[in-house]
């Protein structure tokens, strides 16, 4: 795939240059931060030192107080809550938070996880009608319930109360206690970017506070912190303090579940980053539901028994391993299929269906034929009579607002501007598909067709040192809205390139004479020779090996060092003693 490398608008060297001094740090974190919109000292003390104290108050979240009154009176009443969250990490994660902790309150309460295969995505009547059978009369959806008015509506015929915990993008509000969900309309809950399992948490959060015992809910925030990472959620505001917080809970006291998940992947538990989350953790949780009951999961994070731990890890391993053998099948298919209807058609997005495809596998394969094609993609399966799939969009197009254009072809559809899932009946296939085409080609602008890589800023290998990545690290945990730095270096000397592994080349860079391991993953570009001078785009890695400490260059792209004379940026003196973070 051929990239577009944009470096990003550089800020005004007046408001880095006072940075670096008042901070005592080099110009190009000074530059960072400055990009990020941290442009003055308070703005930088903000991001990089913001506590658990800093997080909004729970009762401006509209519907908060009906919620907790609900609960309350189900607490008082002795009813029995079921806690209904859907089967992905955020689901999973947040009905294990309010599992707990609503069982820590004395309530009577179980969870239930719907079946991906037979119920699909979000409430369903099997599902209402499991606690309708059970006598629960008080329902509280995670991750899920935004788009099940109809569910709701039969859940309150059955008796049934429910509460939403969601954030997802809303049509109409269900009839419910309570909607909350920060970004529905009339909601003034100043940050809009919270988890599934961050409104769960926020939840839990309102509750202690009128209990009078605020604290109680933060015990759960390695949760909180798992679920933003995997969810992709942007990691700034409450988001960056949650999963700072959740993670410096698993370093110093992991829960029995996220320890034996984290052996099972072989990671340090000290050393977990939003990265190994969503490539190791996410995987191994979402893979239970993906191919099975994902109960498994909720059971894995509430048990505090170390062997009853292990043994679900290990299940959670299997079917990881079990799901990357589909994936890699449903993939070579999907590639296939997808060379054929471009062969004849120039088309601005891609439909592709299978009878045969494991709906639980299409959306991370829809993920990586836009990496291949980069074209908002849908995968379908057929499951019972019914085609259901997962959307995945390219960078700044909603494929949510799309597919929501062809709503009258749908029998149900929620999601992201970015991901999306829905089921139609398979007559419907044809016009969905060309509708779905139609309303893409009309609406994606020619800036969006091509992958571009953002260059914070260039930089001198030479200072890429112990000192320059302690200030980095200051910028963690990285993600949407504070990505990790992407730097370029021009005009490097490549002294040693080589296929490793599942087609990864590695390479050894050097310019003004140091010397740094890169790697280029996914890559098998056999053709790049050692003696080849280069232009680089990468961010850097510090990897742990046998007690020592190195760091590597993770390539974006590379190309031909260019013929025109291009100078880099200085970055300026080194840190002094007083810089910040000591």
């Amino acid at each position: 795939m051929n990239y577009s490398w944009k470096l990003s608008e550089q800020a005004d060297d007046r408001v880095t240059g006072e940075l670096a001094r008042q901070l005592n740090v080099k110009p190009i974190i000074a530059k960072l931060l400055a990009q990020r919109g941290l442009d003055s000292v308070e703005k930088a003390k903000t991001f990089f030192f913001s506590s658990l104290n800093d997080q909004h108050d729970p009762f401006l979240m509209d519907g908060m107080n009906a919620a907790v009154d609900r609960v309350f009176e189900a607490l008082e009443r002795y009813e029995k809550i079921l806690v209904y969250g859907d089967y992905d990490v955020d689901g999973t994660t947040g009905a294990a938070l309010l599992y707990m902790f609503f069982r820590k309150l004395g309530a009577t309460v179980e969870f239930y996880i719907p079946d991906r295969l037979k119920e699909g995505y979000g409430v369903s009547t099997t599902g209402v009608e499991f606690a309708s059978a059970g006598g629960f009369t008080l329902l509280v959806t995670v991750d899920c319930g935004v788009a099940a008015g109809k569910e709701i509506a039969y859940a309150a015929s059955k008796g049934i109360d429910t509460i939403v915990c969601d954030h997802h993008e809303v049509e109409d509000c269900p009839d419910a206690v309570a909607v909350l969900d920060p970004i529905k309309p009339g909601c003034d809950y100043p940050f809009k970017y919270l988890s599934g399992c961050g409104v769960a948490y926020k939840f839990a959060k309102a509750i202690s506070i009128k209990l009078g015992k605020s604290e109680l809910p933060d015990e759960y925030l390695d949760l909180v912190a798992i679920a933003a990472a995997a969810d992709v959620v942007p990691l700034v505001g409450e988001n960056r303090i949650f999963v700072q917080a959740g993670f410096n809970a698993i370093a110093s006291h992991p829960r029995a579940g996220i320890k034996a998940l984290l052996e099972s992947a072989r990671l340090e538990v000290g050393r977990l980053t939003t990265g190994q989350v969503s490539f190791n953790i996410a995987p191994r949780i979402n893979a239970v539901g993906r191919l099975g009951d994902a109960k498994r999961a909720v059971e894995l994070l509430i048990t505090d028994n170390a062997d009853v731990a292990e043994d679900f890890a290990q299940v959670l391993e299997s079917e990881n391993s079990h799901r990357k053998l589909l994936d890699e099948k449903t993939f070579n298919e999907a590639h296939e299929l997808a060379l054929e209807m471009l062969s004849k058609k120039n088309l601005n997005s891609l439909v592709l269906h299978r009878e045969s495809w494991h709906p639980g596998v299409v959306g991370i394969v829809a993920s990586r034929i836009v990496e291949t094609f980069y074209r908002p993609t849908i995968m379908l399966a057929t499951v019972d009579g019914v085609v259901r799939g997962s959307a995945r969009s390219v960078a700044g197009y909603d494929i949510f607002a799309a597919i929501r254009e062809c709503s009258d072809l749908l029998l149900q559809f929620g999601g992201h501007k970015v991901a999306a899932g829905m089921a139609l009946m398979p007559e419907n296939l044809g016009r969905f598909a060309e509708k779905f085409e139609e309303v893409v080609a009309g609406t994606i602008t020619e800036d969006l067709k091509t992958p571009v890589i953002s260059i914070d800023a260039d930089l001198d290998l030479g200072d890429v040192n112990g000192d320059f990545m302690k200030k980095l690290k200051l910028f963690e945990p990285f993600g949407p809205h504070n990505a990790k730095p992407v730097f370029r270096t021009m005009n490097v000397y490549l002294s040693d390139a080589r296929i490793v592994g599942n087609s990864h080349l590695k390479m050894k860079l050097r310019s003004n004479g140091v010397t740094f391991d890169a790697i280029k993953f996914r890559n098998g570009d056999s053709t790049v020779k050692a003696g080849t001078m280069l232009d680089v785009v990468y961010s850097v890695d510090e990897n742990h090996y046998a007690g020592n400490v190195y760091y590597q260059l993770q390539l974006k792209d590379f190309r031909n060092a260019s013929e025109s004379s291009q100078s880099r940026t200085s970055t300026g003196p080194g840190f002094g003693k007083e810089s910040l973070g000591g």
